[in-house]
């Protein structure tokens, strides 16, 4: 974990950004259902969905963990997922949501590329377990069309 005084963090899904997932969605190699985008960042729906309107949001520059940020960009990070989950929550009339923001392999970080997950909740659902869904492309682009259109209300 730790060599000569740095801090590392185990991930396995490691890759160089050429192979990382989120790199190529940046990169328009692999098709994503785009709710935001500018210089810096992009979001986009998750493919397996805990909830309807699960998006993630990351820097478009390749980094693991949070480590790999400036203060600066970290800020920028979750400044844009809090204005996001406002365009999700009005989007998913749902009644809150959960900011999920993993650092390595033992904290269940599946893509070794930073990101924050916006997972819209309702209120019977408080207290349960969340597994994810089933969804389809098509339907993954009908909530970034909501979403973006709500986003266009802030």
């Amino acid at each position: 974990m730790e060599t000569e005084g740095e801090l590392r963090i185990r991930n396995s899904a490691s890759v160089p950004p050429e192979r990382c997932v989120f790199c190529q969605i940046v990169a328009r190699k692999l098709p994503a259902a785009l709710v935001y985008e500018d210089d810096a960042y992009i979001a986009f729906m998750d493919r397996s969905p805990f909830n309807e309107g699960h998006t993630l949001v990351c820097p478009k520059r390749h980094g693991e963990t949070v480590w790999d940020m400036t203060e600066t960009e970290i800020g920028g990070l979750f400044a844009l997922a809090a204005r996001i989950s406002k365009g999700v929550i009005r989007a998913t009339a749902s009644d809150g949501f959960r900011f999920v923001q993993n650092n390595g392999e033992a904290a269940n970080q599946a893509v070794a590329h930073v990101h924050v997950h916006i997972i819209p909740v309702k209120l019977e659902e408080k207290g349960k377990w969340m597994d994810r869904k089933d969804t389809t492309p098509e339907k993954l682009q009908d909530i970034a069309a909501r979403i973006k259109t709500a986003l266009g209300k802030f």
